[in-house]
């Protein structure tokens, strides 16, 4: 899988182990909650990219006055507690600080962004895992000022190796990675032993295609695909694509095997789904997947945040694996990438949004984050108050939550790869689920799909060039 695009070092994935936390990266459909980013003659106003502090005078930033717009696609009910206690820390330091979150969905959150950007309307700062799009629209402020300052509490050194790379372009950094996350295939283990296989039988697709068709009985299916919303209508194959040595925005002829048989498999999984997964999203599927309707789901390492609150029981039985080998591949391979926060260009508060962005990063909460989504990205975090802070979070099931940890990490150690960052991702998504949908209808043939596919993929990339 040759890519000429940024990517994390390899070596990152045999640093996780430093840092250790879950899941709960959530895409259900948030409510835009953000005012109109007015100024209040704050210290951080003006094009002195922030004002007063940048010239070097003191600023006693419990005085200063602002309304902070927090673009943030954590939508799960956990990070939006998480986010919540931010906020009520942030008034305590910086009490003339309103800050307003902007609940987007990740899946609607770049194309309202480019909206908001192109008519001037800027938010402060966002949650992010892909600065591509972002940069080609020049809506992000590149952080290297702030993160070479003497004073800076955010190290470069501090970082998982090849972390603050994924989030550079040359020498700019365009967001603070606070948390790393990875792709996976989730498996019901029980449903999977109540059909006669054990979890290391899952070598390959193959494998993969038969597990579910002996999970589909008694009105339970064994696969679950989210195709209603373009997002993750492209992530499930995206997630199987890695480990078929194919990235989905690989038209060359060299990989169209690779992608026939890709496509071919999706098709394969078909007769093993609910008809209602053409219109699910990812509430609908870990709903499905948490009740014990459908066997094995393409999550990550968001999953337990995502699933918690819908059925916490379902933790107990959850396994997590790399998606098997596909016929093109010798192993598989998982997906990784980064979570973080960005300061947004037009943002009228710089210095101030830099003092909330250490804040962010900071041990408290950083650690709080890791019990809650994902992995820390910084070597220094606490695997002691991680654990601690995640028994309070999933006290009904520390124990599942614990093991699944345990899976994810080993999962990374040991079939990590770089997550490519694809420029033009979120129309090729689109492309993705429309042509998935009409193959998984009968409508196209995976021939058909694939050049319907190949042929908008390529159009959008024309764009990049």
């Amino acid at each position: 899988m040759t890519r000429n695009k940024t990517i994390l070092s390899l070596s990152l994935v045999m640093m996780l182990m430093a840092g250790t936390a879950l899941a709960g990266c959530s895409s259900s459909t948030g409510q835009t909650g953000g005012g109109n980013g007015s100024n209040k003659g704050s210290a951080g106003s003006g094009d002195n990219n922030g004002g007063t502090a940048a010239t070097g005078e003191t600023v006693d930033w419990s005085q200063v006055e602002a309304d902070i717009r927090f673009v943030y696609p954590g939508t799960s009910e956990l990070e939006k507690e998480l986010a919540e206690q931010f906020k009520a820390k942030m008034k305590e330091k910086y009490p003339k600080v309103n800050i307003e979150y902007m609940f987007l969905s990740w899946n609607d959150m770049e194309k309202k962004l480019a909206v908001m950007i192109n008519s001037n309307d800027w938010p402060d700062m966002t949650m992010t895992q892909d600065v591509t799009n972002l940069v080609q629209l020049k809506g992000l402020a590149d952080l290297t000022p702030f993160l070479n300052a003497a004073d800076s509490k955010i190290k470069r050194d501090n970082f998982l190796p090849g972390t603050l790379e994924y989030v550079s372009r040359g020498d700019a950094v365009y967001y603070i990675p606070n948390l790393v996350n990875s792709f996976s295939l989730m498996v019901n283990e029980a449903m999977l032993e109540e059909a006669g296989m054990k979890l290391d039988e899952l070598r390959t697709w193959a494998d993969v295609e038969r597990a579910a068709e002996l999970m589909t009985k008694d009105g339970k299916y064994g696969f679950g695909y989210p195709l209603g919303a373009s997002r993750f209508a492209f992530r499930v194959p995206f997630t199987a694509g890695y480990s078929n040595e194919l990235v989905l925005d690989d038209t060359s002829e060299t990989s169209k095997q690779k992608y026939l048989e890709t496509l071919q498999h999706m098709q394969n999984l078909e007769k093993f789904q609910p008809k209602a997964h053409l219109t699910w999203g990812y509430p609908e599927m870990f709903r499905a997947f948490s009740n014990g309707e459908v066997g094995m789901i393409a999550a990550g390492t968001f999953f337990s945040a995502n699933v918690y609150s819908i059925n916490p029981d379902i933790m107990n039985t959850a396994r997590a694996i790399p998606y098997p080998s596909g016929p093109s591949a010798a192993k598989p391979q998982a997906p990784v990438s980064s979570v973080g926060v960005a300061m947004f260009e037009g943002s009228k508060h710089k210095e101030l949004v830099w003092k909330l962005m250490e804040e962010w990063s900071s041990a408290e909460f950083n650690t709080t984050q890791a019990a809650t989504v994902n992995i820390s990205a910084f070597k220094d975090a606490n695997l002691e108050a991680i654990i601690e802070k995640a028994e309070s979070i999933y006290p009904k099931t520390i124990d599942g939550h614990k093991r699944l940890l345990e899976d994810f990490n080993a999962m990374v150690n040991t079939a990590g790869a770089p997550m490519a960052t694809i420029p033009g991702q979120s129309e090729m998504e689109v492309v993705v689920q429309d042509n998935m949908q009409k193959l998984l209808t009968g409508k196209s043939t995976v021939e058909e799909s694939y050049e319907a596919i190949r042929a908008g993929i390529d159009a959008i990339k024309a764009k990049f060039n």
